[in-house]
């Protein structure tokens, strides 16, 4: 049996490219199998979907895997219908959360033939042998597929308590001399002009449940590998691939002071140095904690991300955030205290947003002297925030929001009382104050290009890069 797998390219017009995480787990799990298969990686050999079919007329295999985060579904669409057109017998399945959170509509508008749903490193491999093997399908938890126009889901799967168990992906399987020269790594800790990073996952899940938030392992518990299974990565990554800078790749890497404390008293006790960045939550220290955080810096901690996401409380609490706008700035006055460079992400569009809370979450990224990454609501489904557009006719037809939305830097669909116009000139023009204000040049920051006319309740639909 032959099989592929395929890499897709989500933003084909980005200069940058990153490892695939989630991919590279099933194909290393599915290699430990001893499952033979091959690899198009779309993304970092830049192909177009032309390209792709040239290549697959070239080479017919049995089994067509592939997967992305929901806002791929288009491109999922026009793959797979590419895919039937070369080769009409193909069996296609596809994971991550473009199967996990619509399957119904996933298996029943594309040519997907199996979803796989949430974790996929012990159902993939089960799945090709059976598929190989001739196996009833119905007997493998964790998937669905269509039978005669019905869904068949065949039982959720245990997720794996013990990560430890699941171990790190084999980057081997990739070309990593285009993807080194094709990362981007803004480190500040090192005075180098090359880095070489590489990205660590050492959590699944966040124990926090954000109306606008989605991931393959929600509602699960969130689960960390050891700290001796995350030190024993990191040495590998230095040893086997030269890295000197790792990027945790995490929802959230540290829940508590304790985690991040073990975790630098551990690095500290390398033979080597090394650069890292990861994600925590934006109350985790407070001003107290200036001594500890030079500390963390001193272990090779280059940047911490946090998000505070609204300015206004009362959309932080619609969000289910569960944090404050004092602890926020608590924690980024703290952090450049202690020499760590804090990021962090905004969004705008909550269905409470006015002029004024816009111009309240600039005033806070500007008292915290930070230049945010900005977005725009995008209602994902499987959250609240989704339901709750569908339910008031912001989305009245699924797959036509799904063929059409990306990234959340494109405004896909307005929640709020305030015009389209008066939503995205607000933004901009308390985008280009606080540029100003922090001297950053405009043209480096933001841009605006409007991709169609507006619609009622499809407005759109601009982009602010930052």
């Amino acid at each position: 049996m032959k099989t592929v797998f395929i890499n897709i390219s989500l933003r084909p017009e980005s200069r940058h490219r990153a490892l695939p995480v989630g991919l590279a787990y099933v194909m290393t799990a599915v290699k430990k199998a001893g499952i033979d298969f091959d690899l198009i990686d779309m993304d970092i050999d830049n192909l177009s979907l032309e390209q792709l079919e040239r290549i697959l007329e070239n080479q017919i295999y049995d089994v067509y895997a592939l997967g992305c985060i929901v806002t791929g579904y288009r491109w999922v669409r026009r793959i797979t219908s590419l895919i039937k057109n070369v080769n009409p017998r193909a069996l296609i399945i596809a994971g991550n959360s473009v199967a996990t959170s619509i399957p119904k509509l996933l298996l029943s508008k594309t040519q997907v033939d199996i979803a796989v749903l949430g974790e996929g490193d012990y159902t993939m491999p089960e799945l090709l042998h059976a598929i190989d093997r001739g196996k009833d399908l119905r007997e493998i938890r964790g998937m669905a597929f269509s039978e005669n126009g019905n869904l068949i889901a065949t039982g959720k799967r245990p997720i794996e308590q013990d990560l430890d168990q699941i171990g790190f992906p084999d980057w081997e399987l990739f070309d990593l001399k285009k993807y080194r020269t094709r990362e981007r790594v803004d480190a500040n800790i090192f005075k180098k002009d090359m880095l070489s990073p590489f990205p660590l996952n050492s959590a699944r899940g966040c124990p926090f449940s954000c109306t606008f938030c989605y991931h393959v392992f929600k509602e699960e518990k969130y689960r960390q590998y050891s700290e001796d299974a995350v030190i024993n990565e990191i040495q590998r990554l230095h040893h086997r691939y030269g890295a000197d800078y790792i990027a945790f790749f995490d929802e959230l890497t540290f829940p508590n002071l304790k985690s991040i404390g073990r975790m630098v008293e551990r690095l500290n006790q390398l033979d080597f140095d090394v650069g890292w960045s990861a994600q925590c939550r934006a109350d985790l220290f407070s001003k107290s904690d200036v001594d500890f955080i030079r500390d963390i810096k001193r272990a090779g901690c280059d940047r911490l991300s946090f998000s505070l996401e609204n300015g206004e409380e009362k959309i932080l609490e619609a969000m289910n955030k569960k944090i404050s706008v004092g602890a926020f700035i608590e924690q980024t006055e703290a952090l450049q205290a202690g020499g760590i460079v804090p990021t962090t992400s905004v969004i705008f569009g909550y269905p409470q947003e006015t002029r004024e809370s816009i111009r309240k979450t600039i005033a806070v990224c500007e008292r915290s002297n930070l230049f945010p990454s900005v977005g725009f609501l995008l209602p994902l489904p499987g959250t609240p925030i989704y339901d709750w557009a569908r339910n008031h006719g912001y989305i009245d037809d699924e797959e036509n929001y799904m063929e059409r939305i990306g990234d959340r830097q494109d405004l896909h669909v307005n929640l709020t009382s305030m015009r389209d116009d008066e939503l995205l000139d607000t933004v901009q023009h308390e985008l280009h104050k606080l540029a100003h204000k922090q001297g950053l040049k405009l043209d480096s920051v933001i841009k605006t290009t409007t991709y169609q006319k507006p619609r009622q309740n499809d407005k759109a639909i601009s982009r602010i890069v930052s």
